[in-house]
């Protein structure tokens, strides 16, 4: 019993050091680390000066310092150390399932979730999908949603039935119970989304009740990328980019930064920023950054257009194509990002629901229209901004030559037309008025899946709500209809409705009110965005990285269970228990 009780001790800093290098996304091994580990100092140890032995041998000479039968039993001659890199994996795959197996229990508990996906090339050139759940945790006034990682499936073809065969695969060997499915929430990529061949078609084949939802966030990028096809506006985006490429290099940008620390301004932004493709708070603040620092980009640019090389030939090129043209639509665009960016930032939440994504998109949309139907007024503010910007250039805003048959861009025939009326009628309205169409038809399918549920907030009874109940209760209409009823009378006691699905849930009696509770569980389930998979690419670039490329799968989905959930309780103690039901060289269970 004591020999047992001394291995332990002796095991558990190994533990120990394993749970605090994957909890921080610190690399393990180093550039070689498979001799004994020796606790001379650098100067004595000639052999072995330059070598870098990794996080994880220098925590453990650290930690043994002030533990001393820990130090000796590194130091033993024992063959059996615990150190080897066979064992940090097992260690490492160790702790992955037991942190798994706690949130799979809670999964399952939930009776009801949503698949979340998505996919990304890693370091080593394999593809990797991230699968995440979305579900329901706790009861009560405790009720809150929950979107987390499982594992990272490496996939060999991203055609829809092997993504959804993967998906099925993965959820199954994590020990998911999949007949709860009630959701798919995927990118609008046509492999994922394709109504014949698709991912979600593929799955609601096997399970009929997962119902997918287009990730909101993903639309309201492809209404904001759609909306500026305008040519006006899709020039002066064009140019914005241009100016953020000509600026990488560190000569060119050095004299940007020469103007911005000379310039009298109080500037709190100190670099341009790339229009992001996939990031779309970027766009926002890229558009926002460049009209903060527009006087310092124009004043570098005429600098560089003195030089005697071909950059002086770009600088130029670039300097005239900041017309009368490109200003108003700077502006149009600057003024349309912001009202975008709260409901953009508010999407990628986790406990956000479908009801409220609705409501923001439609007080988004009805805010926008207010803008249009006061577009006189408004336009004018954009207009004096751009005429302050053209004083910088040197130039006037002056209306484009009109020609009589231009077939290729806004070419209005009116008397008297001042410059104002002019790009208030070519650029600014219809730019509003595509971001107004494709905000109502890209949030028209979100629409149509809460219109069911729609009855169970607004106190009066809908026809729509005998379909959802027929496609996802296996009871009778009558006794729901009557739950729903005495649901209202509740509702119509308190003080002001449930603003989302979570405040409807803790007002919500499981006892009283089942198939009410079950049906917003579901609707709390849907999901809304697919952000949570890929916040999970961040952390797969932290982890396998350049050197650490040849990683194996089972190790990335541990350390990354490590990494990304550090809200779960592990301990060393608890790993030790569970490496022990093997046969061990060493006996350590007591």
């Amino acid at each position: 019993m004591k020999q047992k009780k001394r291995n332990r001790s002796n095991l558990l800093p190994i533990i120990e050091c394993v749970l605090l290098c994957g909890r921080q996304e610190l690399a393990l091994r180093g550039h070689k680390d498979s001799r004994p580990i020796c606790f001379k100092s650098e100067s004595e140890d000639i052999q072995y000066q330059h070598v870098n032995e990794g996080n994880f041998r220098a925590i453990l000479k650290y930690k043994a310092k002030d533990m001393v039968d820990f130090k000796e039993f590194l130091e033993s001659d024992s063959r059996y150390k615990y150190t080897s890199s066979k064992i940090q994996n097992e260690i490492i795959s160790t702790c992955g399932d037991l942190i798994l197996e706690k949130i799979v229990k809670e999964i399952n508990a939930a009776e009801c979730f949503s698949i979340l996906a998505d996919e990304t090339t890693d370091v080593s050139l394999k593809e990797q999908l991230s699968l995440c759940v979305r579900y329901v945790a706790n009861t009560g006034k405790e009720v809150c949603l929950r979107e987390t990682f499982l594992k990272f499936v490496e996939i060999h073809s991203l055609t829809g039935k092997d993504i959804a065969s993967s998906i099925i695969n993965g959820l199954n060997s994590c020990g998911v119970d999949c007949n709860n499915i009630y959701g798919q929430g995927y990118d609008g990529a046509s492999n994922m989304s394709g109504h014949i061949k698709g991912t979600q078609t593929v799955v609601r084949e096997n399970f009929p009740k997962a119902l997918y939802v287009h990730c909101a966030a993903h639309s309201l990028n492809l209404a904001v990328s759609t909306s500026c096809d305008i040519q006006a506006i899709r020039n002066c985006l064009g140019t914005v980019e241009k100016m953020y490429c000509f600026f990488k290099t560190p000569k060119r940008n050095n004299v940007l930064l020469n103007e911005i620390d000379e310039s009298d301004l109080d500037l709190k932004s100190k670099s341009l920023k790339r229009l992001c493709a996939t990031r779309w708070v970027e766009r926002y603040t890229a558009i926002n950054d460049f009209a903060e620092l527009f006087s310092c980009v124009i004043g570098a640019l005429e600098k560089i257009s003195e030089w005697k090389d071909s950059t002086a030939t770009d600088a130029n090129i670039l300097l005239k194509s900041v017309d009368s043209e490109f200003l108003v639509s700077l502006q149009v665009v600057k003024t349309l990002f912001a009202y975008g960016l709260p409901l953009c930032k508010i999407l990628q939440k986790i406990d956000i629901d479908l009801k409220e994504a609705v409501d923001l998109a439609e007080i988004s949309v009805d805010t926008i229209k207010c803008l249009r139907e006061n577009i006189d007024e408004n336009f004018k503010q954009m207009f004096k901004e751009s005429e302050k910007m053209a004083e910088i250039v040197g130039i006037t805003i002056s209306i484009k030559r009109l020609s009589q048959r231009s077939k290729h861009r806004a070419n209005p025939s009116m008397e008297n037309l001042t410059p104002e009326t002019y790009y208030r009628v070519t650029v600014a309205i219809p730019y509003i008025d595509s971001f107004i169409q494709q905000l109502e038809a890209r949030f028209l399918c979100h629409k149509n899946v809460f219109k069911g549920f729609q009855s169970l907030f607004s106190g009066t009874y809908s026809e729509n709500f005998d379909e959802l109940v027929e496609f996802y209760l296996d009871i009778d209409k009558q006794t729901v209809q009557a739950e729903l009823h005495l649901w209202h009378t509740k509702l119509n006691k308190l003080v002001k409705y449930p603003k989302n699905c979570l405040e409807a849930l803790r007002q919500c009696d499981k006892e009283i009110f089942p198939n009410i509770y079950f049906l917003l569980k579901i609707l709390c389930t849907l999901p809304v965005s697919t952000s949570t998979p890929e916040r999970t690419f961040s952390c797969l670039k932290r982890l396998k990285s350049y050197l650490r490329n040849s990683m194996t799968e089972t190790r990335l989905n541990g350390l990354t269970m490590l990494a990304v959930h550090k809200e779960v309780p592990l301990t060393a103690e608890e790993v030790l228990n569970e490496l022990g039901k093997k046969s061990r060289k060493l006996d350590f269970v007591i």
